[in-house]
C-alpha cells in the first residue's frame, strides 16, 4: 500500500471555510476507496 501526504493551503481571507474544505478532501478521499489515519 502507498502512503501519501496531502497539504493544500489556504488563503487567510478563507480561514472560516477550513472545515467544510476538509470534510470535502475527505469525503472525496473515502469514497475512492482511500483512508485517512490522523
Amino acid at each position: 500500500m502507498r502512503h501519501y501526504e496531502i497539504i493544500f493551503l489556504v488563503h487567510p481571507d478563507q480561514s472560516e471555510q477550513v472545515g467544510g474544505m476538509v470534510e470535502r478532501y475527505t469525503k472525496l478521499i473515502e469514497e475512492d476507496g482511500g483512508k485517512i489515519h490522523r
